[in-house]
């Protein structure tokens, strides 16, 4: 890919850096105008080594003519290293058109352009960055360079993911909450009314918790809720969502799902999944679910499905521990998929 005439390919970029500028700026019989200028430089180069963001100043042509050090350290480089060399060298082949090309049209546009980029270390590995690039011109308006300010926003990105992990999972068994349940079950719902797939929801409870809390203690009972959160898991299909409810409820939104039988079959292999014991630090505990089933209808949303697979359930329950319900099918209501 050709970037301001110069060309990177799947390879490393060959590097021809520019004439060493020497460290210090002496210019013989220098002017008034010319020993200001030079101060003004001096300045500048101290505050761009103290600002917490990589600071890199380009030619015309990309070729770095200055770094910074908190740049180097960004790339897991030297200044001395990462001097001269180009500004393509640092995204990787795919990103160039995608991310970086938009933000130098946006500077040859306005001046200044600023995205969102995936940057390369010299050791290979990638960081998310906030970059910003301006051009520089001389007095008559003529293009002199570029200035690139790389702001490192890892802890921003990882900040955020712990953001939306803890406004859409459960914390103890890292399944799906309820705000993330109602998300999946209400999109499911539209692609069904449209013909795309059947649905049905399974609400799982387990059977006399409270007595594992009571004789073992809640750090127990965490263990088992995480522990029958990882049976659940293996007994419903990649292609379904298993959330915690609250409590000791768990609900599985199936999808694609063809029929009643298929919903069922699902719900016995469920109960199956707790013929073994449950392994915990203070031994082995015998747990058991109840399994409500709800296949969904033309009339039914979150609340009503929900409610219905929960009522199924009470009533497994009233049967004895390990009972499996499914609520009453309602004609001309109930649409199986197309499988």
């Amino acid at each position: 890919m050709t970037l301001n005439g110069v060309t990177k390919g799947s390879g490393s970029v060959n590097v021809s850096p520019p004439d060493p500028s020497p460290s210090s700026l002496r210019v013989p019989d220098s002017t008034p105008a010319e020993v200001s200028n030079l101060g003004r430089l001096r300045m500048l180069s101290r505050i761009a080594e103290q600002v917490g963001e990589g600071v890199v100043v380009a030619d015309n042509d990309g070729w770095f003519q200055y770094v910074n050090p908190e740049f180097a350290a960004q790339h897991a480089g030297t200044v001395e290293e990462l001097t001269g060399a180009h500004l393509s060298s640092f995204y990787r082949e795919e990103d160039l058109a995608t991310q970086v090309q938009p933000v130098i049209a946006a500077a040859l546009e306005c001046g200044i352009g600023r995205g969102e980029v995936t940057r390369l270390r010299r050791d290979g590995t990638q960081f998310p960055a906030r970059i910003t690039l301006s051009l520089l011109r001389d007095d008559a308006g003529a293009l002199i360079g570029r200035v690139l300010c790389v702001q490192d926003i890892t802890e921003q990105r990882q900040l955020e993911e712990e953001l939306r992990q803890a406004a859409l999972y459960d914390p103890l068994t890292r399944l799906p909450n309820r705000r993330l349940l109602r998300d999946r079950v209400e999109h499911a719902l539209v692609m069904r009314a449209r013909g795309h797939t059947g649905v049905a929801a399974l609400f799982v409870d387990l059977d006399s918790f409270k007595q594992v809390n009571d004789m073992f203690g809640h750090d127990v009972g965490d263990e088992v809720l995480v522990q029958v959160a990882g049976r659940l898991t293996q007994c419903v299909r990649a292609c379904d969502t298993l959330a915690r409810h609250g409590g000791d409820e768990y609900v599985v939104l199936l999808e694609e799902i063809a029929d009643r039988e298929r919903a069922n079959s699902i719900g016995q292999r469920i109960l199956a999944g707790f013929d073994e014991p449950v392994r915990t630090v203070v031994g082995n505990i015998s747990v058991s679910v109840s399994v409500g089933i709800h296949v969904a209808t033309d009339e039914d949303n979150y609340d009503s499905l929900l409610r219905a697979a929960d009522k199924a359930m009470y009533e497994a329950k009233r049967s004895g521990h390990g009972g499996l319900r499914v609520s009453p099918a309602q004609p001309g209501r109930s649409r199986p998929s197309s499988h």
